[in-house]
């Protein structure tokens, strides 16, 4: 017969690195999180980007990284920081602080399939993208995936509640026995918000309490494991997939503009997705394997990897200010105006007016019109990988744009 660990989580985890790195790196990660996210609306709405229809998804996408990374993340921040269930306080909080992180994550995770999509339109089908992928449809699907998430995820709201509960009153609180159900939530037995009330029971006074927990542990465990499907193992799958066609075809094609294609930076957006949430899913497999032993070891294993990888994932949320930084010079060129209008409001800065721009005349540079008719051509079959393209009809070649006569 095996004995349960006696310790909660906090004290499992109390000193040690992983702790001590989640506590300082998550404010971190939330502050520079909603910054960057508040800037890529910002400059999604005001500037001529906003005339791409996947503009709505990013703005989307921004918005519900924000409220990740300020609601669930911010709440289990603080419990790890103060050491004290906050979903004891008050019955609200018990039964909608896993209902918000499962919505916004399943809202971010589909979003990202939608752009996935979108741009796999685009490469694939360029003279349907335009008609398939408007400014209205994507608003409407923006809606109807929020819509969804919302459905899908009230089962939490169902399954967890306030329940009273009686100990013996000469037991510590910090003794009490570890049950843990989800990452979202810890079930450790915690009477800082409960007022005990003492309760004669023969020769023993029993303490009754108030705590947020599950009342039908198969059912929370089943609705839990159709969940992270939903939002993890799902858009997974489909992301890879519409990101790795989309390679292939921007690889045969034999031209890709690293420094100014939209694909290539919402390319590179899935892809941190994908290596993010990628460990997170597989501890929920982890989590999965049941413990015979009741070793306190066993537990605070489950407990490090979960807060490590829950670490991991929370970068997701907070990354995609950078990339579009670094991989797009459009992106770049805007927000530095943007910055100049508001750090400078001189004249001339006042007159500053943003016009629409090619994706291959991001960084004003002067481009011919040859230049630009070579570049439509080159997405037929005749464009060579060594960058010559065929003139059957023995137009002049430019030397520039490397056309030859043949």
């Amino acid at each position: 017969m095996t004995t349960s660990c006696t310790l909660n989580e906090f004290e499992l985890l109390e000193g040690t690195t992983t702790q001590n790195l989640f506590i300082h790196l998550t404010p971190i990660i939330i502050c520079v999180g909603l910054l960057g996210n508040i800037l890529t609306i910002y400059v999604f709405i005001i500037t001529d980007l906003k005339r791409q229809s996947v503009s709505i998804l990013t703005i989307a996408l921004a918005i519900v990284d924000s409220l990740v990374l300020l609601v669930p993340v911010l709440f289990l921040w603080l419990e790890n920081l103060l050491k004290r269930e906050l979903t004891d306080a008050s019955p609200f909080w018990c039964r909608t602080h896993g209902f918000f992180d499962l919505t916004f994550t399943c809202c971010s995770s589909w979003l990202m399939i939608c752009i996935a999509f979108e741009r796999f339109c685009a490469v694939w089908f360029p003279h349907r993208h335009k008609v398939s992928f408007t400014h209205r449809k994507i608003f409407f699907l923006v809606l109807g995936i929020l819509f969804s998430a919302t459905i899908i995820s009230t089962w939490f709201i169902f399954v967890v509640k306030m329940i009273l509960k009686t100990r013996p009153a000469n037991i510590i609180q910090h003794t009490s026995t570890l049950s843990l159900k989800s990452p979202l939530k810890n079930t450790s037995e915690n009477f800082s918000f409960s007022p005990p009330r003492q309760i004669p029971f023969g020769n023993q006074s029993l303490v009754s309490y108030f705590k947020c927990d599950v009342y039908d542990d198969n059912l929370y465990d089943s609705m839990g494991m159709v969940s992270v499907v939903l939002n993890y193992f799902l858009p997974f799958i489909f992301v890879l997939l519409l990101n790795s066609t989309i390679i292939y075809r921007l690889c045969n094609r034999g031209i890709v503009e690293l420094t100014s294609s939209i694909t290539v930076t919402l390319i590179l957006v899935c892809l941190v997705h994908l290596f993010c949430t990628l460990p997170f899913q597989c501890w929920w497999i982890y989590y999965e394997i049941p413990d015979q032993t009741g070793d306190c070891l066993w537990l605070k294993n489950k407990l490090t990897w979960r807060t490590i990888t829950f670490t991991i994932r929370n970068i997701n949320y907070m990354a995609n200010f950078f990339l579009y930084s670094c991989s797009s010079a459009l992106f770049r060129y805007e927000l530095k105006g943007l910055i100049l209008l508001w750090l400078l409001p001189h004249e001339r800065y006042q007159s500053y007016r943003y016009r629409r721009q090619s994706l291959y005349d991001n960084i004003q540079q002067n481009v011919s019109l040859v230049r630009l008719i070579m570049r439509r051509l080159s997405r037929t079959p005749e464009y060579l990988n060594d960058g010559v393209i065929a003139n059957h009809v023995g137009g002049a070649g430019v030397d520039d744009d490397h056309v030859a006569n043949i």
